[in-house]
């Protein structure tokens, strides 16, 4: 009987915390695992909280700027003036002046005395036969004064060369003479700024003639005269 009273004398003294029907005492382990489930739940929530705000403010952002960005001119706002696309050197849309041309045609310059093709040929061959192993000064000089020869009688060249007793040997020309003809006829350039008309070779033959008339240079084996007026 005393053994059965201290049995529940102990039971009765027993803690709360071990009774079957009782919550688990303040620290206990089933408690410190809900606590750490409920905390984690909570850091995922406001973890996607801030993401979603985050997502909001850059939506917001994109709008504003969209909503305050200078409109970009489209194609159909560019001025439509020809005269100020062609000097730009851009051109947009149609022109529909037939007159206007967006780029000046560009002309060759005249020639300074037009030869045809036969002419030219009887010219080059000239020069090649009087100065063609000479410098390309000599032959310039040479086709000068068939070109003064030329304009002072008003022949065309090939009856000038027969006037002026030019040889009559005829040799194929060289590149040379060709491009020295066609720098004095095509281009105008001249040697010198004096109107010669008369050359002879010193070292093939003597004239009296020639030196009679005013001597202006001595180049590539010939002298080269202009006329002296008949009164002096």
């Amino acid at each position: 009987m005393e053994a059965t009273k201290e049995r529940a004398a102990r039971r009765n003294r027993a803690t709360h915390a071990r009774t079957s029907d009782s919550q688990p005492a303040h620290g206990s382990r089933p408690k410190s695992i809900t606590h750490r489930r409920r905390r984690a739940k909570y850091q995922i929530r406001r973890l996607l909280a801030v993401l979603v705000l985050v997502m909001v403010g850059a939506a917001l952002w994109i709008c504003m700027a969209s909503l305050f960005a200078p409109d970009a001119p489209a194609v159909t706002d560019i001025p439509q003036d020809p005269q100020t696309t062609a000097d730009s050197g851009l051109f947009y849309g149609e022109v529909t002046d037939p007159t206007f041309t967006a780029y000046p045609e560009i002309s060759a310059p005249p020639l300074r005395y037009e030869l045809t093709d036969d002419e030219r040929d009887t010219v080059e061959r000239v020069v090649m036969a009087e100065a063609g192993g000479e410098c390309y000064e000599g032959q310039v000089l040479v086709a000068q004064c068939i070109l003064n020869a030329s304009e002072k009688t008003g022949q065309r060249p090939p009856e000038a060369v027969k006037t002026f007793s030019y040889t009559r040997n005829r040799p194929e020309p060289t590149q040379s003479v060709k491009d020295a003809v066609a720098a004095v006829f095509d281009d105008g350039e001249i040697y010198i700024n004096e109107p010669i008309l008369y050359f002879y070779a010193p070292a093939r033959t003597t004239s009296n003639w020639h030196e009679s008339q005013i001597f202006v240079i001595e180049l590539g084996g010939h002298r080269f005269f202009k006329e002296r007026s008949p009164e002096k």
